[in-house]
C-alpha cells in the first residue's frame, strides 16, 4: 500500500449544472458565429533582472568545497532586484508592440485603465477591429478584476 493525497472538487448542485450548461451553449453559439476571431488577449509579466538560483537544482560537483568556491562564482541577490514590466496583446488580426513599464510604476487599476485600456485598446478598436463587436480576455490580475476596469 502507498499513501495517497485526497483530491477535492466542486459540489455541483442541479442549479450550478444548469448555469454551466447555459454558459457552454452561449459559448458554442458565439464560436459558431466566428466570435472567436474577435478576442483580444492581453497579459503582463514582471521580469526580474537577476540571476536565478534554485538550491535544489544548482549543484556543483567538485573534489572540495574550496574548489567549488574558486571555480564557480556566487549568485548575488538583493532585497529589491531590478525588474521590468512588459505588456503584450495578441488577437487573430495581429499583435501589438511590446509595452515596457518604467521602473517604480505601480500597475494598479487606474494606471491600467489610463495606459492600457484608453491608450492601446481604444486604438485597436478603430484600427484592428474597425467597430466590430469584440472581447478583451483578461487573466485574474487585481487590476483586471476591479469594477471600474470591468465597466
Amino acid at each position: 500500500m502507498r499513501a495517497h493525497i485526497r483530491s477535492k472538487g466542486h459540489l455541483f448542485t442541479p442549479a450550478l449544472k444548469e448555469i454551466q450548461r447555459t454558459r457552454a451553449e452561449r459559448l458554442f453559439q458565439w464560436h459558431a458565429e466566428n466570435g472567436h476571431e474577435n478576442i483580444l488577449f492581453t497579459d503582463e509579466e514582471i521580469f526580474t533582472i537577476e540571476e536565478q538560483y534554485n538550491r535544489q537544482n544548482d549543484n556543483i560537483y567538485a573534489q572540495t568545497s574550496r574548489e567549488a568556491k574558486e571555480n564557480v562564482p556566487k549568485v548575488h541577490r538583493g532585497h529589491h532586484p531590478s525588474y521590468v514590466v512588459v505588456w503584450w496583446r495578441v488577437s487573430r488580426q495581429g499583435v501589438t508592440p511590446l509595452r515596457f513599464c518604467e521602473k517604480g510604476v505601480k500597475t494598479g487599476a487606474r494606471m491600467y485603465q489610463e495606459d492600457v485600456l484608453q491608450g492601446v485598446v481604444q486604438q485597436l478598436n478603430t484600427a484592428v477591429f474597425s467597430g466590430q463587436k469584440w472581447v478583451v480576455q483578461y487573466d485574474s490580475a487585481p487590476a483586471h478584476k476591479t469594477k471600474t476596469t470591468q465597466e
